[in-house]
């Protein structure tokens, strides 16, 4: 986030589009759970309007903060029993889709106001031209919504798809000492934090939320009418 230090709409975005996002995934992974009959995610404390650590963590604010991208801390579910693993990946999966509903619902703002807008992936970071603020502001919330969908899904703990890979993997002495190195010794995080950052501060390093992100947001910008060139 910091290259966009001089583009007000991407800033405003990127922080907006953040907070919500947050806020949003916690409330579809709670409403599903619940739906499974799973009452433990409704009574860790997160669906009030704080914003603090147990939420986001100082590493997720960091990847906000430099590369635009960010994720929350696991929502504790009633996983013990292996018979109820299918329930619990639903719900997690419900923080994913929720991402995608939002960048989706953010298209459709800007398909209100043109149906062409012109987006370009460097090096470093996405550039978005449009014809307005408003335009400019919901294309970055867009994408934001999209590669927070995209980090969520990456199959390395704290992520939901890190969550759900283990959820359903093989309950063997070799996947409980991976998933110990990447959870109590940070490695997962030091991972996502690696996809988020490497590609803004060294040019040229690939980026895989700009591959991700982008086809995302033009195969749900097709749903609507709205051409992402």
């Amino acid at each position: 986030m910091l290259f966009q230090l001089a583009e007000p709409a991407a800033l405003l975005g990127i922080l907006l589009a953040f907070v919500i996002g947050v806020f949003v995934h916690d409330a579809a992974q709670i409403f599903a759970a619940r739906l499974a009959r799973d009452p433990m995610p409704a009574r860790s404390g997160r669906l009030t309007a704080r914003l603090g650590t147990q939420r986001v963590s100082p590493f997720s604010w960091v990847g906000v903060l430099l590369g635009g991208a960010g994720w929350t801390e696991p929502i504790r579910m009633n996983d013990v029993w292996r018979r109820r693993r299918f329930h619990v990946t639903a719900a997690l999966l419900a923080g994913p889709l929720a991402y995608a509903l939002l960048a989706l619902a953010a298209l459709g703002g800007t398909r209100g106001l043109t149906e062409l807008v012109l987006m370009v992936q460097g090096d470093r970071v996405a550039e978005i031209f449009g014809a307005s603020f408003a335009i400019e502001l919901l294309m970055w919330m867009a994408y934001t919504f999209a590669s927070m969908c995209i980090l969520s899904l990456v199959p390395v703990p704290p992520a939901d798809g890190g969550r759900i890979l283990f959820l359903l993997g093989p309950q063997t002495e070799g996947w409980r000492k991976a998933h110990y190195q990447l959870t109590e010794r940070n490695i997962g995080v030091a991972l996502l934090l690696a996809v988020v950052l490497l590609p803004v501060l060294f040019a040229g390093f690939p980026s895989v939320l700009g591959q991700l992100t982008l086809p995302l947001l033009r195969g749900l910008g097709s749903l609507i009418g709205l051409d992402l060139l």
